[in-house]
């Protein structure tokens, strides 16, 4: 997978560049869309499992996100939180509530949410919260792409079955993370991207009625058209 998605990273790098980082960067992406070979998504959904669960192995939020950190996820004496994945949790619902204004920040924690879409054993908390649903619901459903969330999320909307009240307050509001992380997440690079981001999106019914009202003026601008022309060449005709 990283000579089929990252080889542009490799072959730019200087000599002795420290690659680790970027790479395993790169792959987060790639796993975000689900195009990772199976292998390497069982290998990535451990290190961001890892990485949830102790901030300190993600250099990078560790980085972007030190201030946030330390004002809004740190005891009365300015440490973090003793972690087993308080912090990364503590960040996702700064997020939700908007209370995260650097950029960067914003963006990782964002992608740290989508993360966890993707597969949901890289979100320790939504699955720790939902683990006897999972195995109630979905014990036949195989992991990664977002297959179990959605199952979980099916299980939400029927009326027959009820989650748990842990599992149904978490999902639901990972729901609405989800949703918020859509728009912060960088712009789409192609369609496939474009079209996941528009229906994640909070405002997809206004994307979807624009789309609607620019395919009616084209349809209706050819029918005129089509009806000017034809009666040009009649009356070329006459």
């Amino acid at each position: 997978d990283i000579a089929d998605h990252c080889t542009d990273i490799v072959a730019s790098a200087k000599v002795n560049e420290e690659l680790n980082g970027k790479v395993v960067g790169c792959l987060k992406i790639k796993f975000r869309e689900g195009k990772l070979h199976t292998d390497c998504e069982k290998q990535m959904t451990e290190v961001l499992h890892e990485q949830a669960l102790n901030y300190k192995l993600n250099p990078l939020l560790q980085s972007v996100c030190k201030d946030e950190i330390q004002v809004l996820c740190s005891s009365g004496d300015g440490t973090p939180e003793e972690d087993h994945g308080m912090v990364e949790e503590c960040l996702k619902q700064a997020f939700l509530q908007k209370r995260i204004i650097n950029q960067a920040c914003k963006v990782e924690v964002a992608e740290l949410i989508q993360e966890g879409k993707a597969d949901i054993y890289a979100d320790p908390m939504l699955q720790r919260a939902c683990a006897v649903d999972l195995l109630k619901y979905c014990s036949n459903v195989q992991s990664g792409n977002g297959r179990l969330l959605k199952c979980l999320e099916v299980i939400l909307q029927d009326e027959s079955k009820a989650l748990d009240d842990e599992c149904k307050t978490t999902l639901t509001k990972r729901m609405e993370m989800f949703r918020n992380a859509a728009v912060v997440i960088p712009q789409a690079e192609n369609l496939s991207q474009l079209y996941t981001q528009v229906v994640d999106s909070p405002s997809k019914h206004y994307f979807l009625l624009v789309l609607f009202g620019c395919v009616s003026i084209v349809f209706i601008s050819g029918l005129l058209c089509g009806r000017v022309s034809r009666r040009t060449i009649a009356l070329k005709n006459k």
